[in-house]
């Protein structure tokens, strides 16, 4: 029973979060991948009708964290902050994730974050990606090789933010700037990110 209503708070978070997202002052769904390995959810959403209350959407978060801590049995998941962009009527919130599990457990979505040995011994296998140097296509047996390098392995369409260059990137994802992915709606399908 208490699988089931996370399950339904992490919908309902998700849908309320569906909106556009942000890093500083960009308009899109962003997650930044930190040195440390922590996951932090930059989230802007339209906020244009009266009834809608920050401190009520601050509440409803805290409430729905709260209790994805309390089924965890630790505090992966803190909200940082709720804030209305003056002017906008929009609200940003942060979120941060002790890590890539805890963002794909409260998102209900496969969502993965470590090196690629990790993703290797997790089960996931590698579709062919592109190298952005050469712009060649590298095989999963090459891929393998690159065993301590970082990966990000995402099925949601959303921006991701890195602590280094990405070298690597599977069919679909285009880059915004060295350290930021664009990942595509691909349905079920996974988006594949390496960097340094």
């Amino acid at each position: 029973m208490k699988t089931k209503r996370m399950l339904l708070a992490a919908a309902a978070l998700s849908l309320l979060l569906g909106g556009c997202g942000a890093v500083n002052d960009v308009d899109t769904t962003t997650v930044v991948i930190k040195k440390d390995g922590t996951v932090e959810e930059n989230i802007i959403t339209d906020f244009d009708k009266d009834y809608y209350s920050v401190d009520g959407l601050e509440q409803m978060l805290g409430e729905q964290i709260q209790a994805y801590n309390q089924t965890a049995g630790t505090d992966t998941v803190k909200l940082d902050s709720v804030e209305e962009k003056e002017g906008e009527n929009r609200v940003r919130a942060k979120i941060i994730y002790s890590g890539g599990e805890d963002y794909s457990l409260i998102h209900n979505q496969v969502f993965f974050s470590g090196t690629v040995s990790d993703a290797y011994d997790a089960g996931y296998t590698f579709v062919p990606m592109i190298d952005q140097e050469s712009g060649a296509a590298v095989s999963e047996g090459d891929i393998l090789e690159l065993g301590s390098k970082k990966i990000v392995i995402s099925e949601e369409a959303v921006n991701i933010n890195v602590s280094g260059k990405i070298s690597h990137v599977s069919e679909g994802v285009t880059l915004a700037d060295k350290k930021t992915a664009v990942l595509p709606d691909n349905g079920e399908k996974l988006s594949y990110i390496i960097y340094e």
